[in-house]
Protein backbone atom coordinates (compact mmCIF):
# COMPACT_ATOMS: atom_id res chain seq x y z
CA UNK A 1 0.00 0.00 0.00
CA UNK A 2 2.73 2.34 0.29
CA UNK A 3 3.35 2.56 -3.42
CA UNK A 4 0.07 4.94 -3.53
CA UNK A 5 2.03 7.53 -1.18
CA UNK A 6 1.34 11.16 -3.06
CA UNK A 7 3.25 12.73 -4.99
CA UNK A 8 2.56 16.48 -4.21
CA UNK A 9 2.94 18.40 -1.44
CA UNK A 10 1.05 17.56 1.81
CA UNK A 11 0.56 20.64 3.63
CA UNK A 12 -2.49 22.40 5.70
CA UNK A 13 -4.03 24.51 3.06
CA UNK A 14 -6.15 27.34 3.92
CA UNK A 15 -9.28 25.63 4.02
CA UNK A 16 -11.06 26.78 1.64
CA UNK A 17 -8.71 25.03 -0.88
CA UNK A 18 -9.89 21.29 -0.05
CA UNK A 19 -13.14 19.94 -2.35
CA UNK A 20 -15.79 19.48 0.49
CA UNK A 21 -19.62 19.95 0.68
CA UNK A 22 -19.12 20.24 3.89
CA UNK A 23 -16.97 23.10 5.70
CA UNK A 24 -16.32 20.56 9.55
CA UNK A 25 -14.89 17.69 6.57
CA UNK A 26 -12.65 20.73 4.88
CA UNK A 27 -11.30 21.74 8.33
CA UNK A 28 -10.35 17.81 9.05
CA UNK A 29 -8.52 17.64 6.37
CA UNK A 30 -6.82 20.61 6.91
CA UNK A 31 -5.84 18.89 10.15
CA UNK A 32 -5.00 15.32 8.60
CA UNK A 33 -3.01 17.55 6.26
CA UNK A 34 -0.68 19.30 8.64
CA UNK A 35 0.22 16.22 10.54
CA UNK A 36 1.77 14.68 7.41
CA UNK A 37 3.65 17.87 6.40
CA UNK A 38 7.25 17.00 5.97
CA UNK A 39 8.03 20.13 8.01
CA UNK A 40 6.04 18.35 11.43
CA UNK A 41 5.85 14.38 10.89
CA UNK A 42 8.31 12.87 12.49
CA UNK A 43 8.49 9.73 9.58
CA UNK A 44 6.18 11.55 7.13
CA UNK A 45 6.56 8.80 4.11
CA UNK A 46 5.59 6.23 7.03
CA UNK A 47 2.89 8.62 7.91
CA UNK A 48 4.25 8.35 11.56
CA UNK A 49 3.86 12.12 13.05
CA UNK A 50 5.44 11.94 16.38
CA UNK A 51 6.60 9.59 19.39
CA UNK A 52 8.62 7.26 17.08
CA UNK A 53 5.14 5.06 16.44
CA UNK A 54 2.18 7.81 16.71
CA UNK A 55 0.67 7.13 13.15
CA UNK A 56 -2.12 9.07 11.53
CA UNK A 57 -2.42 6.30 9.04
CA UNK A 58 -0.97 2.78 8.24
CA UNK A 59 -0.67 3.40 4.69
CA UNK A 60 -1.38 5.85 1.48
CA UNK A 61 -4.46 3.88 -0.05
CA UNK A 62 -5.83 4.35 3.89
CA UNK A 63 -4.79 8.23 3.61
CA UNK A 64 -6.51 8.80 0.01
CA UNK A 65 -9.48 7.09 0.61
CA UNK A 66 -10.58 8.62 4.11
CA UNK A 67 -9.34 12.40 1.42
CA UNK A 68 -12.27 11.19 -0.84
CA UNK A 69 -14.07 10.63 1.73
CA UNK A 70 -13.86 13.89 3.93
CA UNK A 71 -14.12 15.75 0.06
CA UNK A 72 -17.76 14.37 -0.41
CA UNK A 73 -19.37 13.99 3.04
CA UNK A 74 -22.82 16.28 3.43
CA UNK A 75 -23.44 17.83 6.81
CA UNK A 76 -25.66 14.97 7.19
CA UNK A 77 -22.84 12.14 7.03
CA UNK A 78 -20.47 10.62 9.65
CA UNK A 79 -16.97 9.07 8.94
CA UNK A 80 -16.36 6.44 11.12
CA UNK A 81 -12.39 5.54 11.48
CA UNK A 82 -10.54 2.41 12.94
CA UNK A 83 -6.73 2.73 13.45
CA UNK A 84 -6.61 4.57 10.00
CA UNK A 85 -8.96 2.32 8.07
CA UNK A 86 -12.06 4.31 6.79
CA UNK A 87 -15.08 1.98 7.59
CA UNK A 88 -16.77 4.49 4.96
CA UNK A 89 -19.68 7.29 5.69
CA UNK A 90 -22.84 6.99 7.27
CA UNK A 91 -26.24 8.43 7.70
CA UNK A 92 -26.36 11.14 10.76
CA UNK A 93 -27.38 13.83 11.82
CA UNK A 94 -26.07 17.54 11.50
CA UNK A 95 -25.21 18.23 15.01
CA UNK A 96 -23.61 14.77 14.95
CA UNK A 97 -19.45 14.56 15.00
CA UNK A 98 -18.60 14.29 11.38
CA UNK A 99 -15.39 11.80 12.37
CA UNK A 100 -15.75 9.40 14.76
CA UNK A 101 -12.07 8.15 15.21
CA UNK A 102 -10.85 5.08 17.52
CA UNK A 103 -6.93 3.55 17.23
CA UNK A 104 -5.03 1.05 19.17
CA UNK A 105 -7.89 -0.69 20.59
CA UNK A 106 -6.36 -4.69 22.18
CA UNK A 107 -8.54 -7.16 23.62
CA UNK A 108 -7.41 -6.92 27.12
CA UNK A 109 -6.12 -10.78 27.25
CA UNK A 110 -4.22 -10.12 23.84
CA UNK A 111 -2.56 -6.61 24.59
CA UNK A 112 0.90 -7.51 25.88
CA UNK A 113 3.37 -5.55 23.98
CA UNK A 114 4.12 -8.36 21.77
CA UNK A 115 0.97 -8.71 20.95
CA UNK A 116 0.33 -5.02 20.00
CA UNK A 117 3.47 -5.40 17.56
CA UNK A 118 2.42 -8.78 16.00
CA UNK A 119 -1.01 -6.93 15.46
CA UNK A 120 0.23 -3.71 13.95
CA UNK A 121 2.54 -5.67 11.77
CA UNK A 122 -0.40 -7.18 10.22
CA UNK A 123 -2.09 -3.97 10.02
CA UNK A 124 -4.85 -4.93 12.11
CA UNK A 125 -4.46 -1.89 14.92
CA UNK A 126 -2.36 1.11 15.29
CA UNK A 127 -1.15 3.67 17.88
CA UNK A 128 -2.48 6.79 17.17
CA UNK A 129 -0.59 8.70 20.13
CA UNK A 130 -2.73 10.94 21.91
CA UNK A 131 -3.25 13.52 18.48
CA UNK A 132 -1.49 11.73 15.65
CA UNK A 133 -4.26 9.24 14.43
CA UNK A 134 -6.88 11.65 15.62
CA UNK A 135 -5.16 14.79 12.99
CA UNK A 136 -4.93 16.74 16.42
CA UNK A 137 -1.28 17.37 16.46
CA UNK A 138 -0.09 20.82 15.78
CA UNK A 139 3.49 20.23 17.13
CA UNK A 140 4.99 21.03 20.41
CA UNK A 141 4.03 24.35 20.77
CA UNK A 142 0.59 23.12 21.45
CA UNK A 143 1.98 21.62 24.95
CA UNK A 144 4.22 24.29 26.09
CA UNK A 145 0.84 25.78 27.85
CA UNK A 146 0.05 23.12 29.76
CA UNK A 147 4.05 21.92 30.13
CA UNK A 148 4.64 25.42 31.71
CA UNK A 149 1.85 24.98 34.06
CA UNK A 150 2.92 21.29 35.32
CA UNK A 151 6.59 22.56 35.81
CA UNK A 152 5.54 25.70 37.43
CA UNK A 153 3.96 23.81 39.64
CA UNK A 154 6.10 21.07 40.30
CA UNK A 155 8.51 24.01 41.39
CA UNK A 156 5.85 25.47 43.59
CA UNK A 157 5.41 22.28 45.38
CA UNK A 158 9.07 22.96 46.94
CA UNK A 159 8.97 26.60 46.81
CA UNK A 160 8.58 28.94 49.82
CA UNK A 161 7.15 31.49 47.48
CA UNK A 162 7.82 32.88 44.03
CA UNK A 163 11.56 34.81 44.62
CA UNK A 164 12.56 30.96 45.83
CA UNK A 165 11.07 29.21 43.16
CA UNK A 166 13.15 31.12 40.45
CA UNK A 167 16.79 29.07 39.46
CA UNK A 168 15.76 25.96 40.61
CA UNK A 169 17.37 23.10 38.96
CA UNK A 170 15.07 20.84 36.73
CA UNK A 171 16.16 17.77 34.93
CA UNK A 172 14.75 15.56 32.29
CA UNK A 173 15.23 14.67 28.44
CA UNK A 174 13.78 14.28 25.35
CA UNK A 175 13.50 17.20 22.77
CA UNK A 176 11.21 15.81 20.37
CA UNK A 177 7.86 16.39 19.15
CA UNK A 178 6.18 16.60 22.65
CA UNK A 179 8.83 16.65 25.03
CA UNK A 180 10.63 19.48 22.97
CA UNK A 181 8.27 21.80 24.79
CA UNK A 182 9.87 20.67 28.23
CA UNK A 183 13.07 23.34 27.42
CA UNK A 184 10.82 26.14 27.21
CA UNK A 185 8.51 25.47 29.66
CA UNK A 186 10.69 25.31 32.06
CA UNK A 187 12.75 28.90 31.31
CA UNK A 188 9.27 30.34 31.07
CA UNK A 189 9.06 29.12 34.98
CA UNK A 190 12.52 30.58 35.77
CA UNK A 191 14.22 27.45 35.91
CA UNK A 192 17.65 26.07 35.36
CA UNK A 193 16.24 23.53 32.80
CA UNK A 194 18.88 21.13 31.68
CA UNK A 195 17.38 18.22 29.11
CA UNK A 196 19.01 15.44 27.82
CA UNK A 197 18.58 13.96 23.96
CA UNK A 198 20.28 11.07 22.53
CA UNK A 199 19.08 12.42 18.68
CA UNK A 200 21.54 15.47 17.56
CA UNK A 201 18.30 15.89 14.60
CA UNK A 202 16.12 17.17 17.34
CA UNK A 203 18.88 18.72 19.71
CA UNK A 204 19.93 21.23 16.58
CA UNK A 205 16.23 21.80 15.84
CA UNK A 206 15.02 22.80 19.29
CA UNK A 207 18.56 24.89 19.54
CA UNK A 208 17.72 26.25 15.99
CA UNK A 209 14.09 27.25 17.27
CA UNK A 210 15.03 28.71 19.70
CA UNK A 211 13.57 26.46 22.29
CA UNK A 212 17.22 25.82 23.71
CA UNK A 213 19.81 28.34 24.60
CA UNK A 214 22.76 26.17 24.85
CA UNK A 215 23.88 22.49 23.65
CA UNK A 216 26.85 21.01 26.03
CA UNK A 217 28.13 17.68 24.97
CA UNK A 218 30.58 17.71 27.52
CA UNK A 219 29.60 16.70 30.94
CA UNK A 220 32.25 18.72 32.85
CA UNK A 221 31.33 21.76 30.96
CA UNK A 222 27.91 21.25 31.66
CA UNK A 223 28.15 20.28 35.22
CA UNK A 224 29.85 24.09 35.62
CA UNK A 225 27.52 26.29 33.35
CA UNK A 226 24.98 24.66 35.98
CA UNK A 227 26.30 25.50 38.88
CA UNK A 228 26.71 29.26 37.88
CA UNK A 229 22.96 29.67 36.57
CA UNK A 230 21.47 28.06 39.68
CA UNK A 231 24.15 30.51 41.22
CA UNK A 232 22.74 33.31 39.94
CA UNK A 233 18.95 31.97 39.68
CA UNK A 234 19.03 32.59 36.05
CA UNK A 235 15.75 31.10 34.02
CA UNK A 236 17.98 29.27 31.08
CA UNK A 237 17.53 26.23 29.03
CA UNK A 238 20.38 23.62 28.46
CA UNK A 239 21.10 20.79 26.19
CA UNK A 240 22.83 17.89 26.80
CA UNK A 241 23.53 16.50 24.12
CA UNK A 242 24.04 12.49 25.12
CA UNK A 243 22.25 9.62 26.79
CA UNK A 244 20.29 10.46 29.84
CA UNK A 245 21.45 7.72 32.31
CA UNK A 246 24.96 9.52 32.01
CA UNK A 247 23.64 12.80 32.98
CA UNK A 248 21.55 11.46 35.85
CA UNK A 249 24.68 9.05 36.77
CA UNK A 250 27.41 12.43 36.59
CA UNK A 251 25.02 14.78 38.57
CA UNK A 252 24.48 11.91 41.22
CA UNK A 253 28.59 11.49 41.25
CA UNK A 254 29.00 15.37 41.84
CA UNK A 255 26.16 15.10 44.53
CA UNK A 256 24.93 17.94 42.34
CA UNK A 257 21.63 19.04 44.37
CA UNK A 258 18.92 18.62 41.82
CA UNK A 259 15.38 20.45 42.58
CA UNK A 260 12.78 18.78 40.34
CA UNK A 261 13.85 15.76 37.93
CA UNK A 262 11.51 13.87 35.35
CA UNK A 263 11.23 11.60 31.97
CA UNK A 264 9.86 12.22 28.80
CA UNK A 265 11.40 9.79 26.58
CA UNK A 266 9.18 7.50 24.57
CA UNK A 267 8.71 4.78 26.44
CA UNK A 268 5.49 3.83 25.34
CA UNK A 269 7.78 2.50 22.65
CA UNK A 270 11.31 0.77 24.22
CA UNK A 271 12.15 -1.43 21.63
CA UNK A 272 11.84 0.40 18.36
CA UNK A 273 13.40 3.91 18.58
CA UNK A 274 11.40 5.27 22.01
CA UNK A 275 14.34 4.52 24.39
CA UNK A 276 18.18 4.49 23.70
CA UNK A 277 20.70 2.32 26.16
CA UNK A 278 23.30 4.01 27.46
CA UNK A 279 27.06 3.12 26.79
CA UNK A 280 25.95 2.70 23.18
CA UNK A 281 26.06 5.15 20.39
CA UNK A 282 22.98 6.53 18.45
CA UNK A 283 23.80 4.78 15.70
CA UNK A 284 25.24 1.45 17.30
CA UNK A 285 21.55 1.57 18.75
CA UNK A 286 19.24 1.64 16.26
CA UNK A 287 21.67 -0.86 13.93
CA UNK A 288 21.28 -3.47 16.88
CA UNK A 289 17.64 -2.58 17.26
CA UNK A 290 17.19 -4.15 13.69
CA UNK A 291 19.92 -6.94 13.83
CA UNK A 292 20.00 -8.08 17.52
CA UNK A 293 16.45 -7.30 18.96
CA UNK A 294 16.53 -9.47 22.02
CA UNK A 295 20.36 -8.05 22.91
CA UNK A 296 18.89 -4.29 22.38
CA UNK A 297 15.83 -5.06 24.90
CA UNK A 298 18.15 -6.18 27.16
CA UNK A 299 20.37 -3.38 26.59
CA UNK A 300 17.69 -1.08 27.48
CA UNK A 301 16.58 -3.03 30.25
CA UNK A 302 20.07 -2.61 31.72
CA UNK A 303 19.82 1.31 30.87
CA UNK A 304 16.45 1.05 32.84
CA UNK A 305 17.84 -0.37 36.22
CA UNK A 306 20.66 2.51 35.82
CA UNK A 307 18.77 5.25 34.86
CA UNK A 308 16.34 4.77 38.07
CA UNK A 309 19.30 4.03 40.84
CA UNK A 310 20.24 7.21 39.60
CA UNK A 311 17.16 9.21 39.97
CA UNK A 312 16.94 7.15 43.58
CA UNK A 313 19.94 8.54 44.89
CA UNK A 314 19.14 12.58 43.85
CA UNK A 315 15.44 11.64 45.06
CA UNK A 316 17.12 10.33 48.78
CA UNK A 317 19.06 14.00 48.82
CA UNK A 318 15.83 16.31 48.07
CA UNK A 319 14.80 15.85 44.57
CA UNK A 320 10.96 16.23 44.02
CA UNK A 321 10.37 13.64 40.74
CA UNK A 322 7.17 12.88 39.58
CA UNK A 323 7.14 10.49 36.53
CA UNK A 324 5.12 12.47 33.04
CA UNK A 325 2.95 9.58 31.36
CA UNK A 326 5.86 8.28 29.61
CA UNK A 327 5.62 5.01 31.03
CA UNK A 328 8.89 5.70 32.56
CA UNK A 329 7.64 4.03 35.56
CA UNK A 330 6.18 1.11 34.25
CA UNK A 331 8.94 0.09 32.07
CA UNK A 332 11.58 0.62 34.71
CA UNK A 333 9.91 -1.63 37.32
CA UNK A 334 9.17 -4.18 34.13
CA UNK A 335 13.22 -4.36 34.00
CA UNK A 336 13.62 -4.62 37.56
CA UNK A 337 14.27 -1.42 39.35
CA UNK A 338 13.61 -0.27 42.69
CA UNK A 339 10.73 1.83 42.22
CA UNK A 340 7.90 0.27 43.73
CA UNK A 341 6.61 0.01 47.42
CA UNK A 342 6.41 -3.30 48.84
CA UNK A 343 2.60 -3.08 48.05
CA UNK A 344 3.46 -2.64 44.57
CA UNK A 345 3.33 1.00 44.12
CA UNK A 346 5.71 2.97 42.87
CA UNK A 347 7.57 5.12 44.29
CA UNK A 348 7.26 8.60 42.68
CA UNK A 349 3.94 10.06 41.62
CA UNK A 350 2.65 10.97 38.13
CA UNK A 351 2.33 14.26 37.43
CA UNK A 352 -1.64 13.84 37.11
CA UNK A 353 -1.83 12.59 41.06
CA UNK A 354 0.37 14.92 42.69
CA UNK A 355 0.34 18.44 40.24
CA UNK A 356 -2.50 18.90 37.66
CA UNK A 357 -4.97 17.10 39.50
CA UNK A 358 -4.69 18.57 43.07
CA UNK A 359 -3.33 21.50 41.95
CA UNK A 360 -4.90 22.89 38.98
CA UNK A 361 -8.61 20.92 38.85
CA UNK A 362 -9.13 20.44 42.49
CA UNK A 363 -11.02 23.31 44.03
CA UNK A 364 -10.55 22.84 47.31
CA UNK A 365 -6.72 23.09 46.95
CA UNK A 366 -7.30 25.72 44.65
CA UNK A 367 -8.93 27.81 46.96
CA UNK A 368 -6.78 27.07 50.04
CA UNK A 369 -3.83 28.31 47.86
CA UNK A 370 -5.07 31.41 46.22
CA UNK A 371 -3.35 33.47 43.44
CA UNK A 372 -0.39 31.59 43.86
CA UNK A 373 -1.53 28.59 41.41
CA UNK A 374 -2.64 28.28 38.24
CA UNK A 375 -4.39 28.18 36.37
CA UNK A 376 -7.57 29.30 38.59
CA UNK A 377 -11.06 29.74 37.77
CA UNK A 378 -14.02 30.94 40.28
CA UNK A 379 -17.07 28.83 39.56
Amino acid sequence: MYRFRPDYKIFARPINEFPHQCIQAAAIMHMLSNNLDYAVAQHPHELITYGGNGAVFQNWAQYLLTMKYLATMTDEQTLVLYSGHPLGLFPSHKDAPRVVVTNGMMIPNYSKPDDWEKFNALGVTQYGQMTAGSFMYIGPQGIVHGTTITVLNAARKISKNEEDRKGKLFVSCGLGGMSGAQPKAGKIAGLVTVIAEINPKATQTRHSQGWVDEVHEDLDELISRIKECTKNKTGISLAYQGNVVDLWEKLAKENLPVDIGSDQTSLHNPWAGGYYPVGISFEDSKKMMADEPKKFKEAVRNSLRRHAAAINVLAKNGMYFFDYGNAFLLEASRAGAAITNSDGTFIYPSYVQDIVGPMCFDLDSALSAGSALLPIRKI
